[in-house]
């Protein structure tokens, strides 16, 4: 496997752990538990963005400019549907 591999892979399994972790402190049987998995649930999304960033660093991610057009229309449809989930929660 090449670093890039080894890399990505590794992100992937800290992203599924992270999420993993979240059903595990919404389904913690005592609030001591839930500490445990939470302190866990810090220590993994710390260690996800430090490798996040070292993907961004080495190329593995990039980001790509948009047009200001674009942002504006997907804010707009944005904000109608909030806007009518909104509307609908207070009939």
């Amino acid at each position: 496997m090449s670093d890039k591999e080894y890399i990505m892979d590794t992100l992937d399994t800290l992203k599924s752990l992270s999420v993993n972790m979240t059903y595990a402190m919404n389904e913690a049987s005592c609030e001591k538990l839930y500490k445990e998995y939470y302190n866990m649930f810090k220590e993994i999304n710390k260690e996800t963005k430090e490798v996040f960033d070292l993907a961004y660093k080495l190329g593995y991610y990039t980001l790509e400019s948009e047009e200001e057009k674009k942002i504006k229309s997907s804010l707009k449809t944005l904000s109608q549907e909030l806007e009518s989930v909104s509307d609908e929660s207070t009939k």
